[in-house]
């Protein structure tokens, strides 16, 4: 509980410290305005004096605002962020659900909150429609993914997908729960865009085929000896 609640207090540090600057920014305007008002109905020097080390305790304080700005820029850059999507590139024929962290820093225990429930999207062994079972809940979340790293479940063949995603009724949205290094928890909303299976080419181009057909070049090969073997053999009887 102490290692936690200390976490969390380093968590607020800098939110803390840009309300206290705004705080000092504030005084020390009022303060220059009131001492700067004293200069100019008395013209007395210490009133100089005070209206600028008001103005140099606003000064420092705007700097430590643009500061704790650029840490949260950088910190926003830094922050693990896992999002789903639909693959249709990576596999010759056929659509991946994948999780990707495209974050600067490794997301911890990650799972997806669906908004109307698991889709009922991956192809079975014989045709019918089953439940994506990835990352449904806490129970099975992925424990650690890193920056650029991303799993995988396969949903089916691309026209199989294309007809049961026409046909369902609610939107593939939801939450992507998960924890930083921190282990601060973040629920972010997802929403996972369908519409290219309306219009988009599932292969855009023929680097897949290709590949494929690279794969395929050792069985033929197998079966051209095999043939040789029968031709050498027949000549020798």
């Amino acid at each position: 509980m102490l290692v936690l609640l200390i976490k969390k207090l380093l968590a607020r540090v800098p939110h803390a410290g840009r309300c206290m600057s705004v705080i000092v920014a504030v005084f020390s305007s009022a303060a220059m305005i009131y001492f700067g008002y004293k200069f100019f109905s008395s013209g007395k020097v210490e009133f100089a004096n005070a209206f600028t080390g008001a103005g140099a305790v606003l000064a420092s304080c705007v700097s430590a605002l643009v500061a704790y700005r650029s840490i949260k820029i950088i910190e926003e850059g830094q922050k693990p962020y896992p999002y789903p999507y639909i693959d249709t590139k990576s596999r010759h024929g056929l659509s991946l659900l994948k999780l990707r962290n495209a974050g600067g820093s490794a997301a911890h225990r990650i799972f997806l909150e669906w908004s109307f429930g698991e889709p009922v999207l991956k192809q079975g062994s014989g045709n019918e429609a089953k439940v994506i079972n990835f990352a449904n809940d806490e129970c099975r979340a992925i424990s650690v993914l890193m920056p650029g790293e991303e799993h995988a479940t396969l949903l089916g063949v691309h026209h199989w997908l294309a007809d049961k995603i026409s046909k369902l009724d609610n939107e593939l949205k939801g939450h992507v729960i998960f924890h930083d290094v921190r282990g601060v928890r973040y629920r972010e909303p997802f929403f996972i865009d369908t519409s290219f299976f309306q219009w988009a080419i599932a292969d855009d181009t023929e680097l897949l085929k290709a590949h494929y057909a690279v794969t395929q070049i050792p069985q033929q090969l197998e079966k051209v000896v095999k043939e040789l073997q029968k031709i050498s053999k027949a000549r020798q009887v």
